[in-house]
């Protein structure tokens, strides 16, 4: 694992001496750090265990008509797992006792956790002196419809829904638990991307890339702009995705929309087809669907929000197991974070997963946010009140969740 940790160190060194006039002028920052804890009691053993994931993200960029950012990112989804195998010794004659399916699990666990390469991308910034920029990259570079780039682009007030990310689904998507439900589609390949800004608070992109999510010889182009009409603010992407395997090929298009017309209410909305096939007759399990009324306190004392989230057949270009699958959740609010840097009060959450033995579960849980050196702490103690578990101590979920915050 040393030699998967050094070679995208030494890359990360080579990019920041190129793009930046010296080292010092290259930043680096902890983008994004979320770690997860979380114990439910396991009856198979008669044990409360502790599962834990853990994901982060190192940026380093510099320069500023010519810049250039390079991303690693860990993450590990099993971190007690993890810890005990790195630390696991094995003997020639004790290794003889296992089957070669243990000892390939085994190599593939202690293999799997370290920095990877996420992101490298270089961009021109106003060509011509235009308010156009151009990048290249590889991997990893943007997320359509979640609310975040209007915070980076616009300066806006984070005002993205709460039910996403590994904090709200620390175990993933049923079929790839290394991705967590967070925006409408992500672009991530090997291509271009090209900026128009349109005032200063507008701007279009269109992207051109090999789709690595798809796999190599697949490509891709998306449409997308972003609108921060003060009271008002709407993303809208479309795109598709050609080769071979898909006569007429893959489209996708999606839509963000946030309205906070005065303090008393806000409304949010994301809602999109992450993947169509033409070949396919259209079904409603093809559609990315959330929607969230909400009604903040009078002098900003809280908010009551209501949630419902109608998850997609297909998300990422794969399947997600989860098609029909429904979340309903209510969220009572005391304080605001934002403003100061703490905030409690409980929520609930109703989860239908209609293709599972157990179809219906519903939780409540009290907890407690504060911010503190920069770092959002989240505790909760979730009570799983249907199925009602046995022994009744199984009721507790106990959690902690930590990330950055900037």
């Amino acid at each position: 694992m040393q030699r998967r940790v050094r070679l995208p160190l030494l890359a990360c060194v080579t990019l920041a001496a190129l793009v930046a006039p010296d080292l010092a002028a290259a930043n680096l920052v902890v983008e994004n750090l979320e770690l997860v804890s979380y114990g439910a009691y396991d009856k198979t053993t008669g044990r409360f265990p502790i599962s834990s994931r853990l994901a982060f993200d190192l940026g380093i960029g510099g320069g500023e008509k010519f810049a250039g950012l390079l991303r690693l990112d860990f993450l590990s989804t099993q971190v007690e797992s993890d810890l005990r195998d790195l630390q696991q010794s094995l003997s020639y004659a004790d290794a003889l006792q296992w089957t070669l399916a243990e000892r390939t699990a085994l190599i593939s666990r202690i293999n799997a956790p370290g920095l990877r390469l996420k992101t490298v991308s270089v961009s021109a910034k106003r060509i011509l002196g235009l308010p156009l920029e151009a990048s290249y990259f590889v991997g990893y570079l943007d997320t359509f419809c979640s609310g975040d780039d209007f915070a980076t682009l616009f300066g806006a007030t984070p005002f993205a829904t709460e039910l996403r990310g590994p904090l709200r689904y620390p175990n993933g998507i049923k079929l790839n638990p290394v991705v967590s439900w967070d925006g409408i589609h992500a672009v991530y390949g090997t291509g271009a991307r090209f900026g128009l800004s349109l005032g200063d608070r507008s701007k279009v992109y269109t992207y051109a890339y090999q789709d690595s999510d798809l796999g190599s010889g697949t490509w891709s182009g998306d449409l997308r702009g972003l609108f921060d009409l003060n009271t008002l603010k709407i993303e809208t992407f479309a795109g598709g995705s050609w080769d071979v395997s898909h006569k007429y090929g893959l489209y996708r298009g999606g839509l963000l929309f946030h309205v906070a017309p005065g303090d008393m209410g806000e409304f949010y909305a994301q809602v999109g087809v992450p993947q169509y096939d033409p070949t396919k007759a259209f079904d409603v399990n093809d559609v990315y669907f959330l929607f969230e009324p909400r009604v903040n306190f009078v002098g900003g004392g809280g908010q009551l929000a209501l949630t419902v989230f109608y998850h997609p057949a297909y998300y990422r270009q794969k399947a997600t197991g989860e098609g029909g699958s429904l979340d309903v959740g209510f969220n009572l609010r005391f304080g605001r974070l934002s403003d100061s840097g703490m905030q409690g009060g409980f929520e609930a959450y109703l989860q239908f997963r209609p293709k599972e033995s157990q179809p219906l579960a519903a939780e409540v849980s009290p907890y407690y946010e504060a911010i503190l050196s920069g770092v959002a702490w989240n505790f909760k103690l979730g009570l799983a009140l249907f199925p009602f578990p046995t022994p009744w101590f199984g009721i507790f979920k106990p959690f902690i969740g930590v990330k950055t915050s900037y």
